[in-house]
């Protein structure tokens, strides 16, 4: 069974949908303040300290959020869709639907943190950390398990190889937006990403 979340409270996603707005206007982490996000949030800067001790909280917790919500639609995908393309496309779907969850911007405001300041984010969200890699684990193996029912990955690439597949796509992604300034909401952008995916893991007889 798929790990679920633990549930945070109203004020905590309004938290998080105020840092993701933020992202999306293109800030960085350093001109972002706990002003801003209580702003952006639509709540006072003291209720925001009510549930975090900091900026950096808040973002760490932001970026475990924004995990589980891609991990909850990736669950739901395995759960509606029978191939690993159609999985896929559903997938990249919802993660390129930048009004429910800017990946790209929120990637690049975590990009522009100093690289001191990284793990010291980390440190604030240990508990989160472990829960979400539990679950992507779970996710991951139930994604690859099935690719290889449908005959969709080839039985020789390892689960290893599989994961670097799909998560240099999936980042790949998020850079090739930032690089060349398009919208991660262009279809375009998911019909690469989930192209790359399948021609690296269809079985060998049926590369060209």
């Amino acid at each position: 069974m798929t790990e679920k979340a633990n549930t945070c409270s109203s004020k905590e996603i309004a938290a998080f949908q105020g840092l993701f707005a933020l992202a999306r206007d293109g800030r960085h982490y350093s001109s972002i303040k706990v002003q801003d996000i209580a702003s952006a949030a639509g709540v006072g800067k003291g209720t925001l300290y009510e549930y975090f001790s900091s900026k950096e909280e808040i973002i760490s917790r932001a970026v475990f959020y924004a995990l589980e919500q891609l991990l909850g639609r990736l669950e739901q995908s395995m759960q509606e869709m029978t191939t690993l393309r159609c999985i896929l496309e559903h997938f990249f779907d919802g993660l390129n639907d930048e009004r429910v969850l800017p990946f790209a911007a929120l990637s690049e405001l975590i990009a522009s943190v100093p690289l001191e300041q990284r793990k010291f984010l980390e440190e604030h969200s240990p508990s989160d950390k472990e829960r979400t890699y539990r679950r992507l684990q779970q996710a991951e193996q139930q994604l690859l398990s099935a690719g290889r029912r449908t005959g969709e990955i080839d039985p020789a690439l390892t689960d290893r190889f599989c994961e670097y597949v799909i998560l240099s796509a999936l980042f790949g992604q998020t850079a090739s937006c930032r690089i060349s300034r398009a919208k991660a909401s262009d279809p375009a952008q998911r019909r690469m990403a989930v192209e790359m995916i399948c021609r690296a893991l269809r079985p060998r007889d049926n590369r060209g």
